[in-house]
């Protein structure tokens, strides 16, 4: 398998960065206080595009990138969906 093909198969952020070991994740509850808003909230706008996609790390478990986190609070909801909202693929 040549290099870019490996390089495909890795999680990527929203700016399409491959995740590393320096990445830190966010619970659903840490994300919630850090952002001020119900989980449920947090949910409802993922789902419309407004808000970034969780990550799955194991059976029952998903986490979001505090790096994601933080590009969803600098841009806010409505201007996150113009740039993100079509391109977020749910790993």
């Amino acid at each position: 398998m040549s290099q870019s093909n490996v390089a495909d198969h890795y999680r990527r952020n929203l700016r399409g960065e491959v995740i590393t070991i320096n990445d830190r994740y966010l619970r659903p509850a840490d994300v919630a206080q850090k952002c001020g808003m119900h989980r449920t909230s947090l949910y409802r706008l993922m789902d419309k595009g407004q808000f970034p996609k969780t990550h799955k790390i194991s059976s029952g478990r998903v986490v979001w990138l505090e790096a994601d986190i933080e590009e969803f609070m600098r841009l806010g909801s409505e201007k996150f969906q113009e740039i993100y909202g079509n391109k977020q693929v749910n790993n």
